[in-house]
């Protein structure tokens, strides 16, 4: 690592509200499309300079260009949640200051070496950054082997390369098809020990019949391998068949080229397989659309009940700020609760989804190299979608764009990649009293703040719900098209490892597993974990303590350290971990004061101990661990994955062997949440959706049921299904959907929905 000579802003950065001359209201803001220009300009000059260390940089390609987050305690202290004392008595020191600087990532095309830099921007200026006035502080030339994750630009640059390169014409024309018609997913290749030092891309191929026909039902048997700087293609790889006979497949790529040479090669299935309505009209003339969907409205005449202060959002006691980077996509900080008489209390400190892998089960080559790590390989916040009004989210939306940087140093702004709404949520509580048929109900509701991204074939939906109950949940909605690789004609499917969803269409059998860094302050700076089983009492049927067999307890373990945070889901003891502050208790249990990480949807990695991804997702491992918190630990298969081999001791397994002391500590707790897919005939064409979900439930940390404040109430505008329309102040017959007969849906004691 070099220093480089650099002006450094040394005044910490304010809110525009206390002194009316910072370009940002928040030091954890994303960058600017400006400051992105500004740290572009200032990597031109430093090389301009040509003194800096690593290899000459020519044509610099810009890989991505993100917020540099000041260090924690420097943000908590600017943003006043705690005292000095606080800090004292945590051991953490907040006297550095609050700056604005970029993180870049590039590469020489030229030389294939990369670099990271780290740009200081102005942040006591008036309106946006000055270009000028931005240094380069740090330059790092990184291993010639580690290579930064794939951009956008050159997953679609691949599929030009592919429409026109003379051995891919060739691998086309054998199986006649025109290539031409050939459209081309770029992927990451994991790891391929041909082609050291190169950055690669392997290139799943489809035929396409005719524009917006679903290219993904028509899967060709060859798979390029290009050179990602050059444009080379290095060599096309053909999977063996399914073997009928018993003899081993090819293994290795090394056994793969005898497998190639022999393989009998076929066209690709041509029977349209399409999730467009208009197409699948084009091809079975008895289809319609389905017409028999009234119109559904979400609305809020009044308005919506959350505010905006730059990118801090507040709603029902909520405090939030809502960052988004290229990597993780959205980022939540500073999440504190209005807890009335006991102040604004502190809850989390970061969120986000750190690390995500897609493992395939396919064991023979190349598919084996089928293990896509969305987030660290590609950047899930940089292949968000442009959200459109009524379609990805209902009701009264309010939107936040992204800026992200182009290889050649530009800004591709991504319009409406954030999306904030209310949805009606049910109950959030309702009892009747059945002597006297009094009935109280009230509804939830929850503040979603939302990003979908598509990765090639695949759609992510990433929602933060926020309740009236004070919980969070994260919820990921998958969907899209699943992966297909095509069957010869009468080649029977492998039944371990696929699933025949259509003729001639095989859908491997895959994992979704996705890492949540959650970076807790629960009520301080000073947290720590604890095991919760539910679990039989000990004593036998007929012992004096459980005489009847009917007792059961929960069983609590603290993580002492990193080691022994170690842990597996286990539905059989309903296993949750709760993050407790040590430091507070609740005035009624006498218990730490906390919340609980709640999930069902923990699945093991299911890849052997030893294998690729078990080498490259040390996160997966386990489906929880902890660690002490580090500025610098934010990726736990390390900042750079893409085409990394990692291994027993690589990313967040080291920070589990140092067996940090997790005890009343500032911590960060890991868990690994998602699904085995097994595909199914439904999830083709196009797979519904798939939910997954992690709560993060107040568990002893409210003195009571914190939605007690939140009214009953009846909605004006719901009616009897069997009533005429009318323009919903009323129904037919004027009181149809009032109760007691009062125009404002109360009963005439106050409460919702009584009944007598």
């Amino acid at each position: 690592m070099v220093q480089a000579t650099s002006s450094t802003h040394s005044s910490p950065l304010r809110s525009n509200k206390a002194n009316g001359i910072s370009s940002h209201a928040h030091p954890l803001d994303p960058l600017s499309g400006e400051e992105i220009r500004a740290a572009v300009a200032a990597v031109r000059a430093f090389l301009a300079t040509n003194r800096y260390a690593g290899k000459p940089v020519e044509r610099p390609l810009f890989n991505s260009i993100s917020l540099r987050e000041p260090p924690k305690y420097s943000v908590l202290r600017w943003s006043g949640l705690f005292s000095a004392k606080d800090f004292e008595e945590a051991g953490a020191d907040a006297n550095a200051p609050v700056t604005r600087q970029a993180d870049v990532h590039l590469i020489c095309p030229i030389t294939s070496q990369s670099f990271e830099a780290v740009v200081n921007l102005p942040s006591n200026l008036p309106g946006y950054a000055d270009k000028s006035d931005a240094t380069v502080a740090v330059w790092t030339p990184l291993h010639e082997l580690i290579q930064p994750s794939l951009q956008t630009e050159e997953l679609v640059w691949a599929e030009e390369i592919c429409q026109t390169d003379p051995k891919v014409r060739e691998a086309c024309e054998a199986i006649g098809i025109k290539q031409e018609n050939i459209a081309v997913d770029g992927w990451c290749i994991g790891i391929d020990e041909r082609f050291p030092g190169r950055r690669l891309q392997q290139c799943f191929v489809f035929a396409r019949l005719r524009p917006n026909d679903n290219l993904y039902a028509h899967p060709c048997d060859f798979i390029p391998v290009l050179d990602s700087h050059t444009g080379e293609v290095l060599t096309i790889d053909y999977p063996p068949n399914n073997a009928e006979t018993g003899e081993p497949h090819p293994a290795s790529s090394a056994d793969a080229y005898d497998a190639q040479s022999r393989r009998e090669r076929f066209a690709p299935p041509m029977a349209p397989q399409n999730y467009l309505p208009e197409q699948i009209a084009l091809d079975d003339p008895n289809f319609r659309a389905r017409d028999t969907l009234k119109p559904l409205h979400v609305v809020q005449p009044e308005g919506v009940s959350y505010s905006l202060d730059g990118r801090v959002l507040s709603w029902q006691n909520w405090k939030v700020h809502i960052g988004f980077e290229f990597r993780e996509g959205l980022v939540l900080s500073n999440i504190t609760y209005d807890d009335g008489a006991k102040g604004t209390r502190p809850v989390f400190y970061r969120l986000s989804v750190a690390e995500m892998v897609v493992p395939y089960a396919k064991t023979i080559f190349p598919h084996h190299r089928k293990h896509a790590f969305d987030t660290g390989e590609y950047g899930v916040g940089a292949l968000a979608n442009s959200l459109a009004l009524g379609c990805d989210c209902l009701g009264s939306i309010t939107y936040l764009d992204a800026d992200f940087v182009t290889r050649a140093g530009g800004v591709q702004t991504i319009k409406s990649a954030i999306c904030i709404h209310e949805e009606d949520a049910g109950i959030l509580h309702k009892h009747t009293d059945f002597r006297d048929n009094r009935a109280h109900v009230a509804r939830n509701r929850k503040l979603v703040i939302s990003s979908i991204c598509t990765v090639a074939n695949y759609e992510y939906g990433f929602y933060f719900n926020f309740s009236l109950d004070g919980s969070v949940e994260l919820e990921v909605k998958a969907t899209g098209i699943v992966n297909a690789y095509c069957l010869a004609p009468g080649e029977k499917r492998d039944p371990s490892h696929e699933v025949e969803v259509a003729p001639r269409i095989a859908a491997q059998h895959h994992q979704h597993l996705f890492s949540l860094r959650v970076d807790p302050m629960i009520d301080g700076l000073r947290n720590q974990v604890v095991q919760v089983d539910s679990v039989p009492d000990d004593e036998d049927v007929g012992s004096d303590s459980n005489y009847y067999g009917n007792g059961f307890k929960t069983v609590k373990t603290l993580f002492k350290n990193s080691k022994e945070s170690v842990s597996n889901y286990d539905a059989a003891k309903a296993r949750s971990w709760a993050i407790e502050n040590p430091n507070k208790q609740h005035f009624s249990t006498g218990g730490n004061v906390g919340y609980k990480i709640v999930s069902k949807d923990m699945p093991p990695l299911l890849a052997k101990p030893g294998s690729t991804v078990w080498n490259r997702a040390p996160f997966a491992r386990q489906n929880m661990f902890v660690t002490a918190y580090s500025d610098d630990e934010k990726f736990p298969s390390d900042v750079h994955i893409n085409q990394n081999p990692g291994g027993k001791d690589f990313g967040s397994q080291k920070w589990i062997d140092r067996n940090d002391d997790i005890v009343n500590k500032d911590v960060v707790a890991w868990p690994c949440f998602g699904v085995t897919h097994i595909s199914r005939p439904e999830d083709w064409p196009i797979m519904p959706v798939e939910i997954l979900r992690v709560h993060l439930k107040p568990s002893g940390f409210f003195d009571r049921n914190p939605g007690l404040d939140v009214p009953s109430s009846a909605d004006a505008k719901s009616r009897y299904a069997n009533e005429a329309f009318t323009d919903g102040n009323g129904d037919a017959n004027g009181n149809g959907h009032m109760v007691n007969g009062n125009g404002n849906g109360q009963s005439e004691n106050g409460t919702c929905c009584s009944r007598s």
